[in-house]
């Protein structure tokens, strides 16, 4: 086998670092999809800092300070849940054995227009890429 030329090196340098960057951009886009924030430096996107507000506006009563879960509610970070089944939950509430465990919040203003929202911030915590306390949020 004979040694590659200079522009050869070159070229198969240039090859393999361009598919090196490509298949690493596109799993980092995959990874991405599925989540609902963006944190970047410890700062979250205007959707998770929002959602961040809304859960400490009504949700932390029962589930916590920062989605930890309390002796009244369930940690909603330990054992994080699908989008669908959570925002069904939020809007229609959930029962046990019969008796009302949350009440649905579908006609609140508050709540019901921001349930991915606090999703968001909710996933961004569970993945830690969030840590506990109020979030530092993005510039504009």
């Amino acid at each position: 086998m004979r040694p590659f030329q200079p522009l050869q090196l070159v070229l198969f340098t240039v090859v393999a670092c361009g598919l090196v960057v490509v298949s690493g951009r596109s799993s980092q886009e995959t990874a991405a999809a599925d989540k609902f924030y963006r944190v970047i430096d410890g700062k979250a996107d205007a959707r998770t800092y929002n959602g961040y507000r809304r859960y400490h506006g009504g949700c932390s009563h029962c589930h916590g300070p920062d989605g930890v879960g309390s002796t009244f509610a369930s940690s909603l970070v330990d054992r994080p849940i699908d989008i669908e089944t959570f925002r069904r939950i939020v809007r229609d509430g959930q029962s046990s054995s019969g008796s009302s465990v949350m009440k649905g919040f579908a006609n609140d203003p508050n709540f019901a227009p921001y349930i991915d929202d606090i999703y968001a911030y909710l996933q961004a915590r569970a993945d830690g890429a969030l840590g506990r306390g109020r979030p530092k949020r993005m510039g504009p």
